[in-house]
């Protein structure tokens, strides 16, 4: 089929979506709109047809980064990711999906998002009948065309690619201020592949043709660098209708009995010989990561121990004792609500951005904040019914 359909999710299911056909035979857009929320996602279910659907996300919704990894240890250490990154990560990682992209020497590109989230996309489509051919952040569909980044605003966020592999999603009060801290610090002036209008300072913006949003993510997609339906959301393979035919039906059927009487004779000595292997494995993989590393008691205690000492041990720890401290604020003004919250341990600041009822209220949170720890305040905006403003917060 030469038409195919895009869709680009929300975090929510009450956040709108976007979809767009575009047909690579005449190189023209067949139809595009926006649905309300992703209950109205069955209204696509005849545009599909049996077709596979390309699926974007918001890359709000992920944690797009990189680990120091050797390309030689690649394959034994990959095991050991999600220990790696733990530090740094705010849930369980048994809780979350780890997905590889590109590397840049050492550097691989990580996309952590959690199965929940995950789960959550992929019950959505099934509910409207949709099959997701590939889901892809947002972000990583914007083409680089030859520049360092690339950017384009979509609705009330600004895509930003920062690499092959990394990128975000932020509103534009946001990304004034976390530019700064995105741009390298090589003194090289970063060029920007421009896919809408957008001032972005310190930037040389190259202007690209200007497109539909939805268009610009379809022609992307497919050099897109990741792809999140990986490991255990791998799509199955789907077998012709020639396979239900009676007599390979009969085949298959035969071979389904001979395997599981072989198997029902082997299974407690293969479960027991895969739970000897993987141990084995992941002992290995501890005592190659871990120069000096001997003996092994207890696996996920001991990485973890290790990882904290390269990190520096107590940045995870000040970032709870910080927050401990501002509870007395967050009591006094429980109208107050933290939407976005980061820690960054070299600096020992929390950068959050918070909504409130009125100015007010924003004025007695940092007012009790100010009295145990730096306070530098951003602009307040008022919305409809609620003020927002960015805080960043420092122990004195």
């Amino acid at each position: 089929m030469s038409e195919r359909l895009f869709i680009r999710l929300g975090q929510t299911a009450e956040q709108s979506c976007s979809w767009l056909v575009w047909s690579e035979q005449e190189q023209e857009i067949i139809g595009s709109g926006e649905l309300s929320n992703a209950s109205a996602l069955s209204t696509l279910t005849e545009r599909a047809g049996n077709r596979g659907v390309d699926v974007l996300v918001p890359a709000s919704s992920i944690t797009l980064t990189e680990v120091d990894l050797p390309e030689k240890s690649q394959r034994q250490a990959i095991k050991a990711l999600p220990f790696m990154l733990e530090e740094n990560l705010a849930q369980n990682v048994d809780e979350l999906h780890f997905v590889t992209g590109p590397r840049n020497g050492d550097a691989l590109s990580i996309a952590v998002v959690a199965h929940e989230q995950m789960q959550m996309w992929i019950e959505w489509l099934s509910d409207a009948g949709l099959k997701a051919k590939c889901i892809v952040p947002d972000c990583l569909a914007l083409p680089l065309a030859e520049c360092d980044w690339a950017a384009m605003r979509f609705g009330n966020e600004v895509l930003l690619r920062t690499g092959a592999g990394n990128g975000v999603s932020l509103s534009q009060g946001w990304l004034d201020m976390a530019l700064p801290q995105l741009l390298p610090t090589t003194g090289t002036q970063t060029t920007v592949a421009g896919y809408t209008e957008l001032q972005l300072t310190g930037t040389d913006v190259k202007v690209q043709p200007l497109d539909l949003p939805m268009l610009v993510l379809a022609k992307g997609i497919l050099n897109a660098p990741m792809n999140l339906l990986s490991g255990v959301y791998k799509p199955k393979k789907e077998y012709g209708k020639h396979l239900l035919l009676w007599r390979n039906a009969a085949i298959a059927f035969a071979v389904v009995v001979v395997l599981a009487l072989v198997n029902k004779g082997l299974n407690i000595h293969q479960m027991n010989t895969a739970a000897d292997e993987i141990k084995a494995q992941s002992e290995q993989i501890y005592k190659q990561v871990v120069p000096g590393s001997s003996r092994v008691v207890n696996l996920r205690s001991q990485m973890g121990s290790y990882v904290r000492t390269l990190q520096g041990g107590g940045s995870g720890s000040e970032f709870f004792v910080m927050l401990s401290g501002m509870q007395e604020a967050f009591a006094q003004v429980p109208a107050l609500k933290p939407t976005t919250l980061r820690f960054d341990s070299n600096r020992s600041e929390i950068r959050m951005q918070v909504t409130a009822k009125n100015y007010e209220q924003i004025e007695k949170f940092k007012e009790i904040i100010a009295s145990s720890y730096q306070l530098t305040g951003g602009a307040m905006n008022s919305g409809e019914s609620e003020v927002t403003s960015t805080l960043t917060i420092r122990s004195k």
